[in-house]
């Protein structure tokens, strides 16, 4: 009998996730609206930002988008940009211009494609539990299209860069995903195997866990060889983005 490879990743489509941004920007309204005590704390997921900062860098990306302002869209010199723009605003002033640049936002995402869509659930989704991570507040970690949409980003960007580099496939079992295939196990030296909650798969693969800690994980055989798919390769790595932290994160 062949081992069981697992499904290959695949996009949720467009509309599912712009209804999944709808949802996080809902669920981020709640949990901070009307606490202008939190706006100064400190994000350790998000090394010299603020909760304030984190969500002005939020609002900023939806005007972006309304402005097509996208040509360094994931880069660092972008999102402090967006901060220095916007970070003296109140908490609550920020989250109205949000939702007041939501309809527009909208119509834009209906041009972008579901790779793009889907990056920015990734986006939002991982600055949510941020914020929730500061705060000591979890939330829901589970079994919603805005898990089920940030992963397939992760997993399909992550299966092409795997494969590219030619590193270790392996299968990525979660309860939204099933199991899915990263890199080609006929081609690529050796195969692993690691079954993990939805969360930890949007932390781990989204540069909010040190390589201690992705080492750590329940994987079936030793990672070591794929460790350079956490620490060069993945979504959250791309465009000057997080490396993995040099401290143990713990949420």
């Amino acid at each position: 009998m062949g081992l069981n490879y697992g499904e290959a990743p695949r996009l949720v489509s467009m509309n599912d996730a712009a209804v999944a941004y709808r949802r996080i920007c809902a669920r981020v309204d709640a949990l901070v609206r009307g606490r202008d005590d939190i706006a100064e704390l400190p994000v350790p997921a998000c090394p010299g930002w603020t909760i304030r900062q984190v969500v002005a860098h939020l609002v900023g990306v939806a005007q972006d988008i309304v402005a097509l302002n996208l040509d360094e869209k994931g880069t660092a010199p972008w999102a402090n940009a967006q901060v220095a723009r916007l970070g003296e605003h109140s908490i609550d002033e920020l989250l109205a211009r949000w939702a007041q640049s939501l309809d527009a936002v909208s119509t834009n995402l209906a041009l972008a494609s579901d790779a793009g869509v889907c990056q920015l659930v990734f986006d939002t989704l991982t600055h949510e539990h941020d914020i929730r991570g500061a705060l000591g507040e979890p939330g829901s970690r589970t079994g919603d299209l805005t898990f089920t949409t940030a992963l397939s980003f992760m997993t399909t960007t992550g299966d092409q860069f795997i494969r590219h580099a030619r590193l270790p496939s392996f299968r990525l079992s979660t309860p939204s995903l099933g199991a899915v295939q990263m890199g080609d196990p006929h081609t690529a030296p050796g195969q692993l195997a690691l079954s993990i909650s939805d969360f930890d798969a949007l932390r781990s693969f989204g540069g909010r866990r040190s390589v201690k800690q992705l080492l750590a994980l329940p994987w079936d055989k030793d990672p070591t060889l794929l460790m350079p798919a956490f620490t060069q390769l993945l979504p959250a790595l791309t465009n000057g983005g997080l490396r993995p932290p040099s401290h143990d994160l713990i949420e």
